[in-house]
This record gives structure tokens, C-alpha cells and sequence, in this order.
């Protein structure tokens, strides 16, 4: 409708003079005049449509960043939350690929726009839906918290805050009691465990890492990586991290340098191993290190069958023998 506008206007600017031709002597002055009038309506003209675009709406300075999820009842879509975002990429990137993942309709679609398979989601289609046969739990304060507080006592992360913060919490099927009994005993067994590591003459730790193994603050997977990539390589720990935030969790990452030669040969021996002890990411960092990640949420009870038997075992699913001989 615009450029008709536009085009109908320079018509009726070109005819106005009628058929009156001017003199030879003018002409050049007259097309002169001519041209800058239909220039100045051409751009008045455009000036105006641009005007109107803009206020329709049509020239938006950017994108929304919020993605949109199906609604609950399956009307129009609902637009995800920040941290319904932010949870949902986290979880993406640091929650193992085999976890079972119970969520609220909404959430559980914000996790398929990050990519995570259907597959793998137990959506709970009211607030007394029970989450059991998953590992980890998404829920938010505005649900109601009765599936957290039975099935999921362990908070492995948590994204905003108020009405609006999204929880992830790890499942645990004999609820609170017997999470609580696991984790006195897990924390016990990774201490012993950590304090052993510190007097391996094949690992040199940083100050922080030795009080962070001597709290039993290190999760088990990277205690028993240590004690194996040890009993062949002397190398140092330069620092244990976790990408987890909001929540005080173990430590699921470490950085280690000074391999040297066998390097390439480490980190096959790393990435070879079976679950629990596959890692997430294993990756060379420079001409001499390792950067080690393991998946969330981290497991409790690992290390109890070999501090009760307090001899050399092979952990249950195969992969890093857990024996007090080689950690030692």
C-alpha cells in the first residue's frame, strides 16, 4: 500500500505542469526543480512508512530470548522463565546423559528446547505425581513441595530465586532417613579416603585441594581417578572445581599437569573407563595436563564396600580397582 502511495504521488508531481512543455532555454532549470520536488516527497513519503512500521511494531530491535514452552494444559505456549532457561542448559551440560529426569510440564519442555531427549523425562502431571524410577528431580518453590521434601532431599544446583528459582535435586528412593544415613557415611569414607590420597608420594596438592580431600568435599569418581592415574604417573592436582551453582556440592572436576610423556596414554586410560568412573569431559589441557569432569549428581556409597572390607576390590560395574593397596 506504501509504495503505491509513493508511486501515485510522483505521478501527480511529474503531470502538475499539465501539458504545457517549457522553453529550451529553461529546461534544464525546470527538470532540475522537478526532480529535487519528487525527491523531497519520495523521502517525506518513506520517512512516513518507516514511522508506521516501527510503530506496528515491525522493526523490533532484537529478538526475545525467553523460549517458549507448551502450556500445562496444552493451550497457547507459555514463554520459560530465566532460570527455567538456565536450569535447563545446566542440566543439558552437567547432568549424565543416562539420568531418568522428573519435571513439571513446563520444565520438561524447556529441557527439550536444550536439547535433552524425551525420552529420558518423567513428566508429573499434578503436584501429588510421585517421581520415583528417576534420578534427579526439577521443581520450583511455586510447585508444591511435597515430591522434594519425600523423594528428594539433595539439592545439586539451583538457578534464581523467590517464586521464580527452579530447583535440581537428586532422588532418593528410601527418602530423607535413608539419605541422610548414606551421606554420614559417604562423607566418613571420602575423609579416610582424601587424607590417604595426601600421602601419596606420586600427587602433590595445592593447599586448598589437601583441606578440600581432608573435608571429604571431593567426589568419588575423581578420589579413585587420582589413586589410579597415580599408581603410574606422578603428576599435581593445581585444582578441584564444580560448575554446580547455588548449591554446596562435592567437587566434580579436577585440573592436573606434569604428566609429561605419557600423556596421551593417561588420558586414554581415563576415558576407557566403565561406569561410574567413565568420565563426562577428558580432554588435554597444554603439553602436560588433564582437565577431568564427572556428571552430576554425584553418587553416594562407592568407597563403603571397600573401607568395610579394607582390602583391594573392584568397584561394582567394572572400572577403578578402589583398594585401600592402590590409594595408598
Amino acid at each position: 500500500m506504501l509504495v503505491t502511495t509513493v508511486k501515485l504521488a510522483v505521478v501527480r508531481q511529474l503531470g502538475a505542469a499539465g501539458p504545457e512543455r517549457p522553453r529550451a532555454s529553461g529546461s534544464r532549470g525546470w527538470l532540475a526543480r522537478r526532480r529535487w520536488r519528487v525527491a523531497i516527497l519520495v523521502l517525506a513519503l518513506a520517512g512516513a512508512a518507516v514511522t508506521v512500521l516501527w510503530l506496528a511494531g515491525g522493526l523490533a530491535s532484537s529478538p526475545s530470548r525467553a523460549v517458549r514452552v507448551p502450556a500445562a494444559d496444552g493451550g497457547p505456549p507459555a514463554v520459560a522463565t530465566g532460570a527455567q532457561a538456565q536450569a535447563a542448559a545446566w542440566i543439558a551440560g552437567q547432568v549424565s546423559g543416562n539420568a531418568i529426569l522428573a519435571c513439571y510440564p513446563g520444565m520438561c519442555a524447556a529441557l527439550q528446547e536444550q536439547g535433552v531427549a524425551a525420552g529420558r523425562l518423567m513428566p508429573l502431571r499434578s503436584a501429588a505425581a510421585s517421581p520415583r524410577g528417576a534420578a534427579v528431580l526439577v521443581t520450583s518453590p511455586s510447585a508444591d513441595g511435597q515430591p522434594a521434601v519425600r523423594y528428594a532431599p539433595a539439592l545439586i544446583a539451583s538457578f534464581g530465586s523467590g517464586g521464580n528459582r527452579v530447583e535440581v535435586r537428586a532422588i532418593e528412593p528410601g527418602g530423607v532417613p535413608a539419605y541422610r544415613a548414606a551421606l554420614r557415611a559417604d562423607l566418613a569414607a571420602r575423609s579416610a579416603a582424601g587424607s590417604q590420597l595426601l600421602r601419596n608420594s606420586h600427587i602433590r596438592f595445592t593447599g586448598p585441594g589437601a583441606a578440600q580431600l581432608q573435608a571429604g568435599e571431593v567426589d568419588t569418581r575423581l578420589l579413585a581417578t587420582l589413586a589410579t592415574l597415580a599408581s603410574q604417573y606422578s603428576f599435581r592436582v593445581t585444582a578441584f572445581g564444580d560448575a554446580a551453582p547455588g548449591a554446596p556440592v562435592l567437587f566434580r572436576q579436577v585440573a592436573i599437569t606434569g604428566i609429561g610423556r605419557g600423556l596421551a596414554t593417561a588420558l586414554a586410560m581415563v576415558r576407557a573407563q566403565n561406569p561410574p568412573y567413565a568420565p563426562a569431559h577428558a580432554a588435554v589441557v597444554g603439553q602436560t595436563g588433564l582437565s577431568i569432569e564427572f556428571a552430576a549428581p554425584s553418587p553416594l556409597g562407592l568407597l563403603s564396600p571397600v573401607l568395610d572390607a579394607d582390602s583391594p576390590r573392584t568397584a561394582v560395574g567394572g572400572g577403578f580397582p578402589l583398594g585401600w593397596a592402590q590409594i595408598r
